[in-house]
This record gives C-alpha cells, structure tokens and sequence, in this order.
C-alpha cells in the first residue's frame, strides 16, 4: 500500500503545522489538486509546501518538523522482543 494522496485526505482545507517554528498553513484540496496534480502524494506535497523551510536543508538530524496534524502524530512503539527472551529454569 502506498501513502495517501491530496484525493484521499479526510479533510478540506488541508492544514500543516510545524511546531519546532510555528509554521503553519491551510490549504484548499481543489487548489491544491489544480496545482499539483490529485495523485501527488501527501510526503511529496509536504515537501513542496515546507520547501523553503531552513531546517528542511540544515545539517544534522533535526530536520523539518511539519506535519499534517489532521492524520495524527506518529507514535514511535517500541516492538515486543518477549519472543527473544529465553526462558529461566524453574527454582525447586
């Protein structure tokens, strides 16, 4: 599966925000789709909207901090390694 289009967003307008710089804006899906096209993908059109962002291009791992707040933040999980573990021998 691939990622979500400007088509497939449950929301108009379509808002982004940064909270590292406290950007944000609130786009209109049609202009959007006259703009870019109704296929572009939402992390291409991320790029092109947070472009001339300076952390986008910055060096180091911190990096732009735009979202699309409407999809939820990503929380990082940590995975379940109990599989990995070996079992401890029974006291007596």
């Amino acid at each position: 599966m691939g990622s979500l289009t400007i088509r497939d967003f449950p929301t108009d307008p379509i808002e982004i925000e940064c909270k590292r710089c406290r950007r944000n804006g609130r786009y209109r899906k049609a202009a959007l789709i006259k703009k870019y096209g109704s296929d572009t993908v939402l992390p291409d059109l991320l790029a092109l909207l947070a472009g001339d962002c300076e952390e986008r291009t910055s060096l180091g791992n911190r990096g732009c901090g735009a979202i699309y707040p409407a999809l939820g933040r990503v929380e990082k999980r940590n995975p379940d390694f109990s599989y990995l573990s070996v079992p401890r021998p029974l006291k007596e």
